[in-house]
């Protein structure tokens, strides 16, 4: 019999979501999958766990996810006016003018599974976490606010962080075409048929500085399943 793994499930659901690869001080990107950075910032918030503590970045060495995209989102475009006197850049200097246009980039109704693969302690301490946040938690940005639940369930249904993401049902909508689309994923395991890329959010501290991973993206057809 097929060994199975203690696996997190979790729903990261909201009218807006923002996980940043390359965010600088005027513009604030958002990647197409959830950062590992950002998830890890979700359960270390959770957990209240303040910016600089060691355990941010042993949480970030230990923890492996898979994510796929149930509803991938629109991508939007929100323009920030930011005012100081004086104004700093990204690196701490005065900036020469006093007025700065920010560009900050949205998923707007987007919907990812996440299963993620924590050592049992690790594991025990954010489900207790995630059901009674320390603080609340968001989807990337403090303005992204989820819309349901964040703890899905923690189960032992399936082999592996690939099987999950293949097997667990689908989230669906009234109104939405489940046998007409496909499902993208984004995995730290290879499989056939994936591309692979590298990421700059592997925590290596419980500030701002982080490594590259590399994980993989590939497509299956999405099921009638839903949740």
């Amino acid at each position: 019999m097929e060994e199975k793994k203690t696996l997190l499930i979790l729903r990261l659901e909201g009218v807006l979501q923002a996980w940043g690869d390359h965010s600088k001080w005027d513009r604030r990107d958002s990647g197409d999958f959830p950062s590992k950075s950002g998830v890890v910032g979700l359960l270390a918030c959770a957990m209240g766990l303040e910016r600089g503590d060691p355990e941010i970045a042993a949480l970030s060495s230990v923890l492996h996810m898979a994510v796929r995209a149930d509803r991938p989102g629109i991508r939007i475009l929100d323009l920030h006016t930011a005012q100081g006197y004086p104004l700093y850049n990204a690196e701490g200097k005065p900036r020469q003018n006093n007025t700065v246009l920010s560009r900050r980039w949205y998923l707007q109704d987007a919907s990812f599974l996440a299963v993620l693969d924590l050592p049992d302690e690790w594991r025990e301490r954010v489900v207790k976490a995630l059901k009674r946040p320390a603080w609340p938690i968001c989807l990337g940005r403090k303005s992204c606010v989820p819309s349901r639940p964040v703890l899905e369930e923690v189960t032992e249904s399936y082999a592996g962080l690939m099987d999950a993401i293949r097997r667990y049902p689908v989230c669906i909508r009234e109104g939405d075409e489940p046998n007409l689309h496909a499902l993208y994923y984004e995995c730290e395991c290879p499989e056939d048929g994936t591309g692979s890329y590298t990421r700059p959010d592997e925590r290596v501290s419980g500030g701002r500085e982080f490594a590259r991973r590399t994980v993989y993206r590939g497509v299956m057809k999405r099921g009638a399943e839903c949740i």
